[in-house]
């Protein structure tokens, strides 16, 4: 598969890290209405911060229509193909959850938080070929700075996921069973996701993350949305050209077990 937005090397970092920052997926201006409109979902000013009493407020509900829709610009739709293959995902015509976290609660230096790690899924049985979640996508609506609590991700432990989900078949496993069994292998590699408002991370399904805390001084706005593959992972292609990069990490971290 050819990619039309992402070039060949954020493919391939992809497929290794599992994850590649996409930068100007949707437009600023996009955000900025986004925020605006939380912020009145919120009852708070981002202009009084004495409303600010608690580190995170997580606001439950998918929000249809512009601007929410303006996101999925053609760029960030293309990046989408690019990840989980032209026509093989379920298009969104909502946007949720959203978990906006608040400055003044930690204070620096920003650590590695050392509870809240999982794997996304909790709403499906994991099987090495779900089609339930094909992308773990973090949208940025909001500038995230070092510190300043982006998502943290464990670098390439979507192929120990992978591994693991591949032995236990053909039952598969709960969420929690498979996040139990990720989380006896050392952490890989620690990144956390950094950008501004307007880009997406595209993140494997399989790779274990949690929320950090936010050191800095600007309130955190993300969103990350599940998208559905139409059908199951195909992981015996007859033309190995054919496999997206999702399915060609987890192929490869099976060729490599």
């Amino acid at each position: 598969m050819k990619p039309s937005v992402l070039s060949e090397d954020d493919v391939e970092q992809f497929v290794e890290k599992g994850f590649v920052l996409l930068r100007e997926a949707f437009p600023a201006e996009v955000a900025a209405r986004v925020r605006e409109f939380l912020w009145k979902e919120m009852g708070l000013s981002p202009d009084d911060p004495s409303g600010w009493t608690k580190p995170l407020i997580h606001l439950k509900h998918a929000y249809e229509g512009p601007p929410f829709t303006d996101s999925f610009t053609p760029r960030l739709c293309g990046a989408l193909d690019d990840v989980m293959g032209p026509g093989r995902w379920n298009p969104k015509t909502t946007l949720g959850w959203w978990p906006v976290s608040f400055p003044g609660f930690e204070h620096p230096p920003w650590k590695e938080p050392e509870t809240g790690w999982h794997i996304d899924g909790i709403q499906f049985h994991h099987h090495v070929n779900s089609p339930d979640q094909g992308l773990l996508p973090i949208f940025l609506f909001s500038d995230i700075a070092p510190g300043g609590g982006g998502t943290v991700l464990d670098v390439g432990s979507h192929r120990i996921a992978a591994r693991i989900l591949h032995e236990a078949e053909p039952d598969g496993l709960h969420v929690q069973e498979l996040g139990k069994r990720v989380a006896q292998h050392p952490f890989q590699q620690i990144v956390e996701s950094q950008g501004r408002a307007g880009d997406v991370v595209l993140i494997h399904p399989f790779v274990r993350h949690a929320r950090s805390m936010n050191t800095g001084s600007s309130v955190r706005f993300i969103c990350n949305p599940c998208f559905v593959l139409k059908e199951p992972m195909n992981l015996k292609r007859e033309d190995p050209a054919e496999y997206s990069p999702v399915e060609r990490a987890i192929v490869e971290a099976l060729a490599t077990a």
